[in-house]
């Protein structure tokens, strides 16, 4: 039970910070570039290509970090879904490898995305299979 316990707030929180993202569907492209002036991150030229993947990813991020928030709240229903979600994360790490060895971001970056799809799969898979598990 005490497992279950930890990994549903994990869930919250991580799905938490996720959903944060929404933050960046709606701010003005002065304070996206300014933001990106204090964290040392590449100047990019606002087109509406950029603004469109930029705002479009932190919609999905929102999205992802509701989904997390709500199988926190109902692991032991959600078990084989979670389960699945931590077997699309894997799958996904070498994509998000090869995205960040193609793009130049700072190394802070690059370890922040890639640790933070490992500790969702390790999250994903931590959770008990039967009651019996817990």
């Amino acid at each position: 039970m005490k497992r279950l316990r930890i990994l549903r707030i994990c869930f919250v929180v991580y799905g938490l910070l996720m959903a944060a993202a929404i933050f960046f569907v709606f701010i003005p492209n002065e304070s996206m570039i300014r933001i990106g002036l204090y964290y040392n991150l590449p100047n990019f030229e606002v087109t509406p290509v950029f603004e469109y993947m930029a705002r479009g990813m932190s919609s999905i991020c929102f999205l992802v970090g509701m989904i997390l928030i709500y199988l926190g709240l109902h692991l032991r229903q959600y078990t084989p879904l979670v389960r699945f979600l931590g077997w699309l994360a894997l799958v996904s790490l070498p994509m998000i490898v090869f995205i960040h060895a193609k793009i130049t971001t700072p190394f802070w970056w690059k370890v922040g995305d890639i640790t933070g799809v490992f500790v969702l799969v390790l999250m994903c898979f931590a959770v008990p299979q039967s009651k019996t598990e817990t």
